[in-house]
Formats: structure tokens, sequence, C-alpha cells
């Protein structure tokens, strides 16, 4: 990255800790103020048929503010951040303050005795220098490769390509002041494949932080795998038998259950864990942790969106739940310290806790092992209706997949139309094996999913 590049960076993020304190600094003796200040450069493409179907780019600047008074939380943000904008937006957040319901567990974060290290790989220097042009051009690469892949790829229904460069600001009245800047990038491509009159779609996505970290040729190619894969697929008959998640389907599996881990949700009664710290909840040789610091993870960052260090959290240690994941307010009504856990979706959000980067511990096999040892079982490639079919409250798990069937851990033939069904409890307890093949997904969280083996479920079929 060139020298002025990196300078006009800098800049920017001294001027938004300078702005995020000032904010702070507004508090009265009675009150305490939080600012989360961000400058965002966003851009996103699709294209369809080797045109260019939509494109976007966009610099949201702005600050969110909470005010707290004696328990009583009022959150505002705004966009004009001159000293006329700053004072409204702190009169707004007071404002809003008196009408919350008083809490004694709300505050803000306290200021720590030092400051969390730098995260190693946050920023890609390079990525500045990038054009709309070469931007552009890989998207319309994406989907020129993915319909070349195979001639039974009919079309592509999307290629994208998106990055994200970010300068964060937070800034409290306890003393807390600090920033980091983050780039991401991400593309992924829609295969619809087609032959002897059956129709089959497949996904494939790839996340950076830079567009030189991206493979579209890779994307594409595993994107009309995917679809092509499954053409001919039908149902299996109904049995209870071993279920193997891929690593895309065991990230939304933890999608599910981190929803269920917050402090928050179990304090309010709605999480499958609440009641069980202390318990063994899943198979003895499985461990979950969280990770905020994760090296290379798209959830990563030195501070959590409150101002309160990240850090790596055993969430699942050897089959135990050991821990909850907390946010300031989370932690302080159970009398313990946050977890580095609250998250927002920007500066327009008020903050609340939520995974950073999920994962099983692997149990240190590679994915040809762990598919060996499942001998004849169901791959699961896709979930259909995992919104509707799982409940991180009840713990219930039913949900249409498409995959193959295994026989000796190789694939013998497509499967849809199918239904896995078990409680989330009998999953956990369930998982005998984790494979090394991680890799992360950012929806909804950042959830790091591996080939897992599941030793039984009920498969429902013909």
């Amino acid at each position: 990255m060139s020298s002025r590049t990196d300078d006009r960076s800098k800049e920017d993020s001294g001027a938004l800790l300078a702005l995020a304190s000032e904010i702070a600094g507004r508090a009265s003796k009675d009150e305490a103020i939080e600012a989360f200040v961000t400058h965002e450069r966003e851009f996103y493409v699709k294209v369809y048929e080797g045109e260019v179907e939509s494109l976007s780019s966009a610099q949201p600047r702005g600050a969110g503010v909470r005010a707290i008074v004696g328990g009583r939380a009022g959150f505002a943000y705004s966009t004009d951040l001159s000293t006329e904008g700053i004072e409204a937006v702190v009169a707004q957040a007071r404002d809003n303050a008196t009408y919350a319901t008083p809490d004694e567990a709300v505050a803000v974060a306290e200021r720590a005795e030092s400051e969390p290290a730098p995260i190693p790989g946050l920023f890609d220097d390079e990525q500045p220098e990038v054009g709309p042009d070469d931007k552009v051009t890989f998207a319309l690469t994406l989907e020129r490769a993915t319909r070349a892949a195979d001639k039974r790829v009919r079309t592509v229904e999307e290629a994208v390509y998106g990055d994200s460069e970010a300068d964060v600001a937070i800034a409290v009245s306890t003393g807390i002041a600090g920033s980091y800047r983050r780039s991401d990038a991400w593309c992924y491509s829609v295969a619809i494949a087609e032959d002897d009159g059956d129709t089959e779609i497949g996904f494939e996505f790839d996340l950076g932080r830079g567009l030189g970290s991206l493979d579209a040729n890779e994307v594409a190619r595993q994107a009309a795998a995917r679809a092509v894969g499954v053409l001919g697929a039908s149902k299996i008959p109904s049995a209870r038998m071993p279920v193997v998640f891929d690593p895309y389907t065991a990230g939304q599996f933890l999608g599910v259950l981190g929803s269920a881990l917050t402090a928050e949700a179990v304090q309010k009664g709605r999480s499958l864990f609440a009641g069980r710290l202390g318990e063994a909840v899943a198979s003895g040789n499985l461990s979950l942790i969280d990770d905020g610091r994760a090296e290379g993870a798209p959830g990563s960052a030195p501070w959590d969106a409150e101002g309160v260090a990240t850090q790596r959290t055993g969430v699942i240690t050897k089959g135990v739940l050991t821990s909850y994941l907390y946010d300031t307010a989370s932690a302080r009504r159970e009398g313990r310290p946050s977890t580095g856990n609250a998250a927002r979706a920007g500066f327009k959000s008020a903050p609340g806790p939520a995974p950073s980067n999920m994962t099983f511990d692997t149990t240190g096999e590679g994915r040809d092992e762990v598919l060996g040892r499942a001998g004849r079982a169901l791959l699961v490639q896709d979930f259909h209706g995992v919104h509707s079919g799982a409940n991180s409250v009840t713990g219930d798990f039913s949900v249409g997949v498409t995959g193959f069937l295994l026989e000796d851990g190789a694939p013998v033939r497509p499967v849809k139309e199918v239904t896995i069904a078990a409680p989330m409890l009998e999953i956990l307890k369930g998982i005998e094996a984790v494979a090394v093949d991680r890799r992360w997904l950012p929806f909804g969280g950042s959830f790091g999913g591996a080939t897992t083996l599941i030793s039984e479920m009920t498969v429902a079929g013909l």
C-alpha cells in the first residue's frame, strides 16, 4: 500500500478516536457515556449473464451513543459528526434514557489495567489500491468460470463480489479509548445445473481480508460441483444411521447453538442450555470454543462493541458446559466479568451479546479419515428449513437435507427430500469426530465448521 494511503488511513483512525473520546468526555458527574464511531468503505457488485446487474458503493460514517443514568440506558445515533451533531445525539441519548426501564445491571464497561494486543492480519494493506474495475472483473470471471466448469451448468443465478474497509473507534467515560482497522472481502456463486429433466442448485463462497486472497476459479469449480453432484438425487429409506455434516452445514448448526449460548438468552429462559452450567451436555471428547482473537476469522477484533478486550472462552470443555457468553450487563447480573462478547450491527445499533468466532475443537483427523469412520452414513451438504426446523429454546432439530449416501466412507448416490432429526443435546452427545478442515462462515456471526461425524440421527425418507 502506498504511504499516501497509509497516512490517510492513520489520520482517519486518529480522528475517529479523538471524536469518540470527545463524545465520551461529555458525560456529567452522575452518568456514563459510551461512543462507538465508525467509517466504512463498502463495495458490492452482482453480475448475471456477463453483465453487471447491480453495483453499489458507500461510505457510511457515524456515531452510536449510549447514555446511562441510574441504570437507565438510552441509545441514539447520528451521521452528523459536527459539533452541533454531537451535541444533538448526546442529548437524544440522554432523553431516551429517561424512558427506559431501570436495570441495576445496565452499565458501561470499566477500563482494564492494560490494552489488548493488536491482532495480526486484520487489514489487507493492498486492498485500498484495488479499483472498481478489478472488482467487477473478478465478479465477471467468477460467473464465467462457474458456467464453464461443467457443461451441465445451465446458468449462474448469482455471482457476487463484495468488500468493506472499516475504521472503528470506541471510547467510554470510564477511560476506555481504542481503535482498530479491518478489511473484509467475500464472493459467492450460485450455479444451476440441469440434466435429464432434473435441476439442482450449488452454492459456494470464499472470504478473506482482500480481493487478492479470494480464488474465483476454485469458488466456481466448487459451486458447479455441488450442483452437478446432486443431479439425479432421490430419497433413501428411513433409518437410524450416522450422519456427517460437511463444513458448511456444521457451521450452520453452530449458528443455531450460538444463539442459545449467550448469557442473555439463558437469563431470559430462551435457551436449551439454561440451568445446565457444569453439566455434561456433549460427548466427552468434544470442546466448543469462542475466540474473539482467532487469526484469520471474520469475527475477530481487539475489543468487543463495548470496549472490553476480546478473549478465548471455553464454552464446552470435554463435554461439560463451562461458560456462557457475556456482555457487560449479562455479566453484572451474575457478578462476573464480561467475556468480551458484546456485538453490534454497526453504529446504528446498541450492543448486545453474541458469539465472536465459535468453533468445535478438532479431534485431529482429516476429512477422509472421518468419512471412513462413518461407514454407511448420510453426508449432509445442505440444510433446508433450518430457521423453522431448529429451535434453540426447546432444542428440537428437524430439517430437510440434500447430500450423499456413504458406503464405507465413499459417496455412492446423491440424496434429497429427506429429513434428519434429533434433539440438539443428543446431537452434541453423539459427535464422535471433528476433522481439521475448518472453514469460517460469516452468516449471523462467525462460525467455524468442519466435517463432523454424529453417531446416529433419525433419517426420514421413503
